[in-house]
């Protein structure tokens, strides 16, 4: 860049400079090469002036970067100019940019050199502070090479310390000692840097309108910092590089998003215990029911977004945002401008798959009996009594039993909810394919849902599996025998008994997984036993048909022929298993090593505790303990209790 000399006095840059000691810097930044210039010669950085020799570029993400090429040079008499510098600052007593503001502070002044004239400011003491002494006006115009025109004048003007700006004398030009500028302009053109070179002596300061003229012929055109570079130049203090243009950065457009009216978290409701370890189901509130013409969710538009400009005025288009579509399903209108849905029937909210729909509700006002014989719903279903043995209820929304439910079998797509528990006397099957299962307390039954189990008061002698969590977590709750399985988690308060009763725990891999491993080995198995009896079969008939040289009654010719058949099927069979284990085995093995078993209480002996392919078993009670897979080992750490929920609150979910 072409310094101020260059662009306004025609003089050449070299002029009152020392090439002896000129040194050629690779660096960073103009900024940066000066700095180390300035150590390498011992000489303070306002002494020199500099040359870009090639001008260096930060590449992308640190590929294609290049240095600064830097000639920097010496200004003529440097030493004695450093030794003037020091006294300078030692005379005028200047504060730099941020200092505090103090009750008392001592007088300070100012002497700055334009084309109109040089000119004085003092600024008078606060408090306590020393005042500026005509000896230390004098001395640093001294300093300057500065004769005063009026030397009167400035005792005058010391005296009064109006801190207005004064003349004190005329303007002599001196471009050897005119202070110098250089203009970097960054690559992305969004900034445009100013860097000074202070003048020597009476040399004149750089001012407003030569800067500014200087930016345009540099290529700026918006952005300007006018009240910047006013205060810049007025401080005086040219130690840090002037940002003096800026241009506007682009504001790419939000995205649009759905605002849903009704709740769609299924995992926002709390279960809480009163003081006697009681949860009170009556106001779980885990449906969430609609009106005809209810509103269900608005559609907040995307936004387009503005365009930024470089301070060489070019333009930056700006991405709008994306927009997003009421995804919705039976039972609700959408407006056919596409941004608010509404309840078309009265029923109760669900969400699947980021789709919202309201399914009509069933409502049972007794127990699911005799009476009312097998519930299948193409929607929920709430039963205001229990569920009683032999009976079945199948809904494609949620299920809802205020009672009990006894030896039964339930389905649902979403979640399945038991106010008072489920008593299976070993025959209850409870199965939620995509949602939750709350109860307050398991026993005797087959549980399984795709999400989270959760039951404040204990499980007892039950097959439960979660794809997720399953916590126990109440004042009374333990988790006692059976077979216990979850993709994430177990939490309770307490595993097992102390009388050792075998409770196996299992985590880390998901149970439909470990059943598809379990029955794949089931069937091997039984392939295996059978191909062993048939080879004795076969091997009997074979040594009767060469006993009999080599023919057999017809009966029996035709048994060896099936019996052959059999057996090829079976290896046929037997390969496909065995692919299917690999499979399933070598998905196993790239699950990630998560999984944890915790007891807030007490783990007792008799639990045997398995995380993916590892296994550890209890004969010693733990207290207060969490068992997790560190690399190939189950280790033993301190409990921690379920995300975001206190020991009083059973799960992680919001009450409305």
């Amino acid at each position: 860049m072409a310094s101020i000399k260059d662009l306004f006095t025609g003089i050449e840059a070299s002029a009152g400079q020392s090439d002896d000691n000129a040194v050629e810097v690779y660096a960073d930044s103009v900024r940066q090469a000066l700095e180390l210039a300035s150590r390498e010669l011992g000489i303070d950085v306002t002494l020199l002036d500099y040359q870009i020799l090639q001008k260096g570029t930060r590449g992308f993400l640190g590929i294609g970067r290049a240095p600064y090429r830097v000639l920097v040079i010496p200004l003529a008499d440097s030493h004695e100019l450093g030794e003037l510098s020091a006294l300078e600052s030692k005379l005028s007593r200047e504060h730099g940019p941020g200092a505090v503001v103090k009750a008392d502070a001592d007088g300070t002044f100012r002497i700055r050199v334009t084309k109109t004239g040089i000119w004085l400011v003092l600024i008078p003491a606060r408090g306590k502070g020393a005042k500026v002494s005509v000896d230390e006006v004098n001395n640093k115009l001294y300093s300057m090479k500065i004769t005063p025109s009026d030397p009167g004048k400035i005792g005058k003007e010391v005296s009064n310390a109006s801190g207005k700006t004064v003349k004190i004398g005329s303007w002599t030009p001196s471009p050897e000692y005119d202070g110098t500028m250089n203009i970097e302009v960054s690559e992305d053109e969004m900034k445009a840097f100013v860097h000074f070179v202070p003048p020597r002596y009476y040399g004149r300061h750089m001012e407003y309108d030569e800067v500014i003229d200087a930016l345009k012929k540099t290529g700026v055109k918006i952005g300007i910092k006018e009240k910047e570079i006013k205060s810049y130049l007025d401080e005086m203090n040219y130690s840090r590089p002037l940002l003096a243009a800026e241009g506007t950065r682009t504001v790419n457009g939000k995205d649009a998003y759905v605002e849903y009216k009704v709740r769609v978290d299924t995992k926002g409701v709390s279960f809480e215990e009163d003081e006697s370890g009681k949860v009170d189901f009556r106001n779980l509130e885990l449906l969430e029911n609609v009106v005809v013409g209810q509103l269900l969710a608005v559609k907040v538009p995307a936004e387009q977004g503005v365009p930024g400009r470089t301070i060489t005025n070019k333009i930056l288009p700006a991405r709008p945002g994306k927009d997003v579509k009421i995804q919705h399903g039976k039972g609700t209108i959408l407006s056919e401008d596409g941004t608010e849905l509404t309840a078309e029937i009265n029923g109760q909210v669900t969400f699947k798959a980021g789709r919202i729909s309201v399914e009509p509700i069933y409502v049972v006002n007794g127990d699911v009996s005799l009476e009312t014989g097998n519930i299948v719903f193409l929607g929920s279903v709430i039963i205001a009594g229990s569920v009683q043995d032999n009976f079945e209820v199948k809904a494609a929304g949620n299920i809802e039993v205020r009672g009990t439910v006894q030896k039964a079998f339930l389905e649902a797509e979403g979640d399945i909810i038991v106010f008072q528990g489920i008593n299976g006397r070993d025959q209850a099957k409870i199965e939620s394919t995509g949602g939750n299962i709350y109860s307050k307390f398991i026993q005797n039954a087959t549980v399984f849902a795709e999400n989270d189990v959760i039951v404040p008061e204990g499980i007892m002698h039950s097959n439960v599996d979660a794809g997720g969590r399953i916590f126990s977590n109440g004042k009374r709750a333990r988790i006692v025998g059976g077979v216990i399985r979850a993709g994430d988690e177990v939490n309770a308060r307490y595993l097992g008994t102390d009388v050792s009763t075998r409770t196996e725990i299992r985590v880390g891999i998901h149970p439909k997984v470990l059943q598809q491993l379990s029955d794949l080995t089931v069937m091997k198995n039984k392939i295996e036993e059978e191909q062993t009896q048939l080879k004795l079969n076969l091997r009997t008939l074979e040594t009767q048909k060469r006993n009999a040289g080599g023919k057999l009654p017809a009966e029996r010719e035709k048994l060896l022929k099936d019996l052959n058949a059999r057996n090829a099927k079976l290896n046929e069979r037997m390969d496909e298993i065995k692919g299917e284990l690999d499979e399933v085995n070598s998905y196993i093995n790239m699950v990630e090593h998560k999984g944890r078993v915790c007891a807030e209480r007490t783990a007792n002996s008799g639990v045997e505790i398995y995380i993916k392919d590892k296994s550890f078993i209890l004969k010693d009670p733990y207290n207060h303990v969490k068992f997790s897979l560190q690399g190939d080992q189950i280790k033993i750490s301190e409990y921690e209790a379920p995300a975001g929920v206190d020991s009083r609150v059973l799960i992680t979910r919001r009450r409305r």
